[in-house]
Formats: structure tokens, sequence, C-alpha cells
């Protein structure tokens, strides 16, 4: 996406103000359900899909092209051109064939995916959670979120909301928070507490709202699984002094 939001604040405004006269189309979002169970050599394993579908992507380019990238995402399809059901089609042949390709008699898998779409004048939020189990010690989850501009359709990137200096003192504010939430001021301590240090960073796992920016950091990402997810919040304060 072309730098046009160039800083953040500016792009939290565009939430709360907004020109009412230009204001895009609003996305209507819908749910399609899909619950499958596949089975195989006595295991199954149990799909359940709750994907919000934009309704009226017709009305603009923009919200068309926010709903192909939202099933790419979803449904973990690449430079797909179908629609959302067709995608679950694709998505479920593969976890035939690969998932069940290799599994334990009597064992039950599951897969459950859910989405919600937030619009707010000029930005749509995307929100993915997934849960599943397919084998292992334990089940894994995680939450992704989507920015996009309702008038591009282009999904937001930090590269659009910092400039390259801001970017770097962002890393740093990061870091400099976790530690003051585990009350911990180096690397090493950090280490002890399950982190990996050298992936503390921004990332593209962001949420934009009027309280400033949420980054998260699902398990595994920045420290071990049993840490959990991570949320660290930059304040618009915060982020004015970058």
């Amino acid at each position: 996406m072309k730098k046009t939001l160039i800083l953040l604040l500016p792009a939290l405004a565009l939430l709360q103000i907004g020109c009412r006269s230009h204001r895009p189309v609003q996305p209507e979002f819908e749910q399609l359900a899909i619950d499958t169970l596949l089975e195989r050599r006595g295991a199954d394993c149990r799909i359940e899909y709750r994907f919000a579908t934009i309704r009226n992507t017709s009305e603009s380019a923009a919200l068309q092209a926010i709903e192909t990238a939202n099933i790419g995402y979803f449904f973990q399809v690449e430079a797909f051109e179908g629609n959302a059901a067709q995608a679950a089609e694709l998505a479920i042949r593969e976890i035939d064939t690969t998932l069940l390709a290799d599994v334990q008699p009597t064992q039950t898998y599951e897969i459950s995916i859910e989405s919600e779409g937030h619009a707010s004048d000029t930005l749509a939020t995307y929100v993915i959670t997934r849960s599943s189990y397919t084998g292992g010690a334990h089940g894994i989850y995680g939450i992704e979120y989507h920015t996009y501009s309702l008038k591009s359709g282009l999904e937001i990137t930090t590269g659009d909301l910092f400039t390259e200096s801001q970017a770097e003192r962002l890393d740093e504010v990061i870091r400099k928070k976790i530690c003051e939430t585990y009350h911990v001021t180096t690397d090493d301590e950090l280490s002890e507490l399950g982190f990996f240090p050298e992936y503390i960073g921004a990332t593209e796992n962001f949420l934009i709202d009027d309280r400033g920016i949420t980054f998260f950091y699902n398990p595994y990402e920045i420290g071990c699984y049993a840490l959990g997810g991570i949320e660290v919040t930059l304040t618009r304060e915060e982020l004015s002094a970058l």
C-alpha cells in the first residue's frame, strides 16, 4: 500500500472525524456458517467455520478487494478468486488430504475459526480467531487483526503508519513496555520468563482504535506457549512522542 497515511495519529483521527460528505461505502457484514465432520480410519475431525462475509461487495470495488483478502486470510488460501463457500470447500479438501492422511485411530481433532468485522467511517477492521487441536500435547489458538482503508480497499501496514525512524523507536518502546509489565530490565531476564527477546518488535498484527494502537502476539511469536497471547498497547500520547 502506498504511504498515504505516513503517521498514525492522522489515521486515528479518521476513526472519529472522517469527511461525512465523502464517506466511503460501509461494509454490511453477515455470517456464513459451515460445520463439517471428516472421518477416516476411526478418527474424526470437526471443522467449524464462522466467516464474516461482506454482503454488499457489489457496491464498491474496495469492499470486493477487502472481501477477497479476508477470504484468503480466513481460509488460508492464496491467490483465490472464488467466494467464501468455494474457499471453504478447498480448505476442507486440503485438511482431508493432509491432516487426516496420518491420523491416530479413535483420535478426535478440532478446527474452529471465527471472524467478525467492524467499520468506522474510513477504516474497516477484520478479526479472525483460531482454535484447533490437530495432535500433540495441547491445542493452539491465535487472533489476527487486519485493518483496511474503505476508500482504496488496501490493507494498512506499519509501513503506512510510521516513518523508518519512528519504527526504530517503536520497537524500543514495545520492548520497554513488555519489560515494565513483567518487571524485568534485561534480555536475560526476559528469556528466563520464556520470551524470545530477539523477536520482540512491532508486528503487523495490530488493532487501531480510539485508545491508540495495540500490537498482538500469538503464542510462540515472541515467547513460549505458557506466556499465552501478549498485548502491547501504545496510547495516543505515547505515539505522539515517537
